[in-house]
């Protein structure tokens, strides 16, 4: 019946927010509330997306050690084509090769020396051009690496990588756990608060109510009635600020969790039972390797070496194998590149022909790092300095993990002392404010005595809540600080 109770009373506090209520409403103990979290908080998708890029990462640095096909087209309209000298030029001078032939050809045969006499009268200039106006080209190369030392140490440092992506997932989602802990224990403390206090209230207007009857028939004074009418007004505001409270951190679950501020969200466990699933004794072993944080500063660590000799490889040589093979044209006009013209021979052969030509080429290309005014030695020593801080980042860490757990533990041992202490003090306060109560009715008692006791019974009922809280958080702590997942 209680825990209904505080379904109940969580409905009222979430609808009351407003009228941004979705109408959807959902109810989740503690283990469900952080599974759902470790879903849907953005943190864990970002992580999970931090993953697949490193795993995106990888495939390409594993990919530039592969063959790689590249094509290439271009296009060239010379509407001013460059300028060669004129015939006449290779003519007048004899010590060329040029003139000798047609020399020799024109003393065979003067028509020779005819034609071209003709020819550099017809272009009225003495130079002349060896390209054509529309120039088109194509090629397709293919590469491969043969020999880098920076590729094979980065093709060994991609697992580790991979490594530390998930191990930052796994970072984030202890942390998203722990956060939503924290905040489902707030929650929880915050129903209950409310639910103590409302039990207060109904026996402070039961005993209201019975008190002004008393006093209209004359049997007591009013002092008495204007007291419990004050420790209901008290009550009240109590209640006022425990339910605001109350709401904040429920909307406080709902953020962590990834959740929509206007859904409902419900809590099957209470504080009682949050309680019941922690020991009551703290964890004295401590492992510095069950951190998670232990293991990704030793994995950068490992990454920062592969980092130092990857530097250490621009001193070694690199080499590339290619094959290239491409087509060229060269046309008068535009439309003649995709025409074929058919030639007949002296002998009546004939033959189609296109203005296309190929050509291919395969090579290898080795590089040789020679002198580079000591950049690439500067490139190294930036490296190891990077490592050695990685390297004390570690020993550092270690330090401060024994420490944060050595803190948790004390914090957990006494939180347990102080839950035990207010839990007693709890039990005293109802007990004395029932006989007090007893003893009111009976007309043994006065009404001043009930209204201090109700309120140390009120208070101490808070307080053992806080200690409650305190101790589950403290818990909480302590499992993250011994690296518990």
């Amino acid at each position: 019946m209680k825990k209904i109770f505080v379904i109940a009373l969580l409905f009222s506090i979430v609808n009351g927010a407003g009228a941004q209520s979705t109408g959807s409403v959902k109810a989740v103990t503690l283990k469900e509330a952080v599974d759902f979290a470790l879903e849907f908080n953005t943190k864990s998708k970002n992580a999970k997306l931090d993953q697949d890029f490193a795993k995106a990462r990888n495939w390409e640095i594993m990919a530039t050690g592969l063959p790689t096909i590249s094509g290439e087209i271009g296009y060239n309209y010379f509407f001013k084509r460059p300028l060669a000298p004129g015939f006449n030029a290779f003519l007048q001078d004899t010590s060329t090769s040029t003139a000798r032939v047609f020399n020799y050809l024109a003393q065979s045969d003067p028509n020779v020396a005819l034609i071209l006499y003709n020819s550099l009268l017809d272009t009225k200039d003495s130079k002349f051009s060896v390209v054509l106006p529309h120039n088109v080209s194509s090629s397709l190369q293919v590469s491969q690496l043969i020999f880098d030392g920076r590729y094979f140490i980065g093709l060994k440092a991609t697992k580790d990588f991979t490594r530390a992506a998930r191990i930052q997932k796994d970072m984030t989602d202890v942390d998203v756990k722990y956060t939503v802990m924290k905040a489902y224990y707030q929650s929880a403390a915050a129903m209950e608060s409310v639910v103590k206090l409302g039990d207060n209230l109904r026996l402070i207007q039961k005993l209201l109510s019975d008190t002004r009857a008393f006093y209209n028939e004359g049997l007591i004074e009013e002092l008495d009635v204007d007291r419990l009418a004050l420790a209901e007004a008290q009550l009240q505001s109590q209640i006022t600020i425990q339910t605001q409270l109350a709401r904040v951190a429920l909307d406080n679950l709902k953020f962590q969790m990834g959740m929509n501020l206007s859904d409902d969200l419900l809590l099957k466990d209470n504080l009682e039972d949050l309680r019941a699933q922690i020991g009551v004794e703290a964890q004295t072993n401590f492992d510095v390797t069950q951190r998670l944080e232990n293991d990704m500063l030793e994995t950068a660590l490992r990454i920062r070496g592969y980092d130092v000799a990857q530097r250490r490889s621009g001193y070694f040589p690199s080499m590339f194998a290619f094959l290239n093979y491409g087509w060229q044209a060269q046309t008068q006009n535009f439309g003649d590149l995709f025409k074929s013209t058919t030639t007949t021979y002296p002998d009546g052969d004939t033959r189609k022909t296109n203005p296309w030509f190929d050509q291919g080429l395969v090579g290898v290309t080795l590089k040789l790092p020679i002198f580079d005014s000591g950049s690439r030695l500067a490139n190294m020593k930036q490296g190891k300095i990077d490592m050695l801080k990685t390297k004390n980042d570690l020993e550092n860490f270690k330090n401060a993990a024994e420490l944060q757990f050595r803190a948790s533990k004390s914090a957990f041992e006494s939180a347990l002392v102080d839950e035990a202490n207010n839990k007693r003090a709890s039990e005293l306060s109802e007990k004395i404010f029932k006989t007090n109560q007893i003893k009111y009715k009976e007309g043994v008692g006065n009404s001043f005595e009930l209204v201090q006791s109700e309120n140390d019974n009120a208070t101490n009922h808070i307080k053992r809540i806080q200690s409650v809280l305190s101790l589950l958080n403290a818990k909480a702590d302590l499992d993250k600080a011994l690296g518990v997942k």
